[in-house]
């Protein structure tokens, strides 16, 4: 039993030290490694930092491309279903930037521009383009019935003329004012999301005056900036091309003599 007692004393002799010479040769930490975590973890954080940041720029260019790929598609399907019932004939006009289009009674084109005009089944001249509108008084016959706001340039628009059936003209201008019998934006501004369109139709190859066509080619380009000293649109976003086809064939007339033209009082 004594022996017994002195052993276990033994043993724990033993075990206290072992723990104070544990506790001796524990070295505390240093200033300099300290500094010397501390700077190693700003490290890990700034590029922790760089990283997300990246990461971010890369999710907003993404949701940007996105959006302008929406306002494409949308457009496109658009224009298709503008199109398609046009009637009479097909003018295109030659690309400009002008903000105040003068197309009406202009030369046309017979290979390709930034506006198109034909008849409505209705029997009304349809202008479509992107190219922004002054402020344009709307007139039903001799009255004017009100006032559309001038539409920035990038902006789908359609604007409608009474055609005179004995004579095949329209008013386009009338006191050195646009003048239209309707105007309509395709879409809302906030539709665009910022952004901008350009649209360039196209005839087939080979089109002259008369020729009777049955599609024609729309190239749509999404821009992110409009250069208003330049008149320009910068920072391609997204474009596209597709045929839009007619219900039924009609006439291409691209100069002002056989096209209907407008009469500017």
């Amino acid at each position: 039993m004594i022996l017994t007692d002195r052993r276990q004393a033994g043993k724990r002799k033993e075990q206290l030290s072992y723990a104070k010479n544990l506790v001796k040769d524990r070295k505390g930490t240093t200033l300099v490694e300290t500094m010397v975590t501390l700077f190693l973890i700003s490290i890990l954080m700034a590029m922790a930092a760089s990283a997300l940041s990246s990461a971010s720029r890369i999710f907003v260019r993404i949701q940007k491309t996105q959006y302008a790929q929406s306002v494409l598609d949308t457009t496109m399907t658009e224009l298709r279903t503008i199109t398609k019932d046009a009637t009479g004939y097909v003018k295109l006009y030659e690309r400009t930037t002008a903000m105040d289009e003068q197309y009406g009674g202009s030369k046309g084109t017979n290979t390709k521009g930034n506006a198109i005009e034909f008849m409505t089944p209705e029997g009304f001249v349809e202008l479509v383009s992107a190219n922004g509108c002054s402020e344009t008084e709307i007139h039903i016959g001799d009255k004017v019935t009100g006032t559309a706001d001038a539409v920035e340039t990038g902006q789908l628009l359609t604007r409608y003329y009474f055609r005179n059936s004995n004579t095949g003209q329209y008013i386009f201008t009338q006191n050195g004012k646009p003048v239209a019998r309707a105007v309509a934006n395709v879409f809302a501004k906030g539709f665009y999301m910022g952004n901008y369109v350009e649209v360039e139709y196209s005839y087939p190859a080979n089109v002259s005056d008369g020729s009777k066509i049955s599609s024609i080619t729309a190239k749509v380009t999404v821009y992110s900036e409009y250069d208003k000293a330049t008149k320009s649109l910068k920072n391609v976003m997204a474009t596209d091309t597709e045929i839009l086809e007619f219900r039924n064939p009609i006439m291409v007339k691209g100069n002002a003599d056989s096209a209907i033209t407008a009469i500017h009082e």
